[in-house]
């Protein structure tokens, strides 16, 4: 492999990873503040034992992808400055908000919810997380604002070999940008609710949870699984038509035009250079079907399940427990297929049209140094991955009653409710979690 290609599996490898953790985070930071809120408002005892369970999920998940954004943010300046010197002045603001966001408001108030179970008012506490969300949110948003104008630039010129922004506002309001944020926001509220569907399903086969503890977590993550795919396949709709006004290549690569795509190729030599290559069409096309299948798959999952659910039953059907276990896994691939769709179909660029891959590159790397760091960057992240699910995993199966970063303490042993009793949540000397 040359530069180019072992630079662009570093990055393939690395972002990749992060983005299955946070679309896991995204989709469960949103339940447990719902959660929590619904708590809030009727004291229910299993409300709050599934806050707590389901909040001790999203905080290792949470905590994991931290470690593997760190990776990624190292190859992306080691790797990339050809793309930071260009474009330094389109993407600065953008991304050192999301930073700030994301290290410091998310980081700062998840701390406060975690620790303040017993120190914070019941609607301070409550507001913690729903800070935390806002803030995951919007730390998403402003990536992926960068990532439309790396899709399709707007409003700029070129001065001195780098890219200006005639209109800031621009960057705001490009169409491309806001129909990822709500295809991203769709695909992370399906893995939620599938990985909540799925865990509760183990849960209720080992006998490790209560059944009001699963009602509530079926019901919510029944819900979820629907809405999300519905929201993923309609932007997904209206990302293939921008595709075919934005991005001909992609389009030509999705349809398997070899006609257009050789034209295409002559016309990047011309321009380019020659070591100017489309990427594999089969890929591209692989992607596209795959996300159109399991989109299927998971919308008639999702909708057998709400129906199974109508009124206080429970999952009873061996069947249907058996897909939801199968189908826990599916919103993820999917989330990657449409992340390779996004990303690889864009190539030769970095920015669409302006900034090919081999111009982005640092100059100055060498095929031995980005082979030492894929080696040590790609185990690193591997190694995290499984890492995270092997967390998950353990903890989620010793059940609700079990699996809580909070425990009671010592004087107020014995009065746990456990998915039952009388804890009504609306004093704040009642709310015992202590975190440990």
């Amino acid at each position: 492999m040359g530069t180019v290609e072992l630079a662009r599996l570093q990055f393939a490898l690395t972002v990749g990873v992060h983005y299955l953790l946070v679309a896991l985070t995204l989709g469960l930071v949103v339940m447990v503040a719902i959660s929590h809120t619904r708590w809030v408002r009727t004291g229910d005892p299993a409300l709050k034992q599934a806050t707590k369970y389901w909040g001790t999920l999203y905080v290792i998940n949470y905590a994991v992808g931290i470690a593997a954004g760190i990776a990624m943010e190292y190859q992306l300046s080691a790797n990339w400055s050809g793309l930071e010197n260009m474009a330094a002045s389109v993407f600065g603001a953008p991304l050192a908000v999301e930073t700030v966001v994301a290290f410091f408001v998310e980081s700062t108030f998840l701390a406060l919810w975690i620790f303040g179970w017993q120190r914070l008012p019941a609607k301070a506490h409550l507001a913690c997380i729903w800070i935390v969300a806002a803030a995951a949110y919007m730390s998403a948003i402003w990536a992926l604002l960068a990532n439309g104008f790396m899709q399709h630039p707007v409003a700029y010129e070129m001065r001195g070999g780098e890219l200006h922004l005639d209109d800031p506002l621009a960057l705001f309001t490009n169409a491309n940008a806001w129909i990822a944020v709500l295809h991203v926001i769709g695909g992370a509220i399906g893995v939620g609710g599938f990985f909540m569907l799925g865990v509760s399903v183990l849960l209720r086969r080992r006998g490790r949870a209560s059944d009001a503890f699963l009602r509530h977590s079926m019901r919510m993550g029944a819900h979820a699984a629907l809405w999300g795919t519905v929201l993923v396949g309609g932007s997904g709709a209206l990302q293939l038509e921008r595709v075919t006004v934005e991005q001909p290549i992609k389009q030509a690569l999705v349809d398997g035009k070899d006609a257009e795509l050789a034209d295409f190729q002559q016309a990047l030599v011309k321009r380019f250079g020659d070591g100017v290559e489309l990427p594999s069409g089969p890929l591209v096309q692989i992607s596209a079907f795959s996300m159109i299948i399991i989109g299927i798959i998971l919308l008639v999952v999702a909708i057998w399940t709400l129906i199974s659910l109508r009124g206080d039953r429970m999952l009873t059907r061996p069947g249907l427990q058996r897909t939801l276990v199968f189908v826990m896994a599916l919103p993820f691939v999917a989330n990657i297929a449409g992340w390779v769709l996004r990303e690889y179909g864009r190539q030769p660029f970095v920015i669409d049209d302006i900034l090919t891959t081999q111009q982005a590159l640092t100059p100055s790397l060498t095929t031995t140094q980005l082979t030492v760091s894929l080696v040590v960057l790609g185990l690193l992240v591997t190694v995290l991955l499984a890492l995270d699910w092997w967390l998950l995993g353990k903890t989620a199966m010793r059940g609700p009653q079990q699996a809580d970063l909070w425990e009671q303490a010592p004087e107020e042993a014995g009065h746990d409710d456990g998915g039952s009793g009388g804890d009504s949540g609306s004093d704040d000397e009642k709310r015992d979690g202590v975190l440990i």
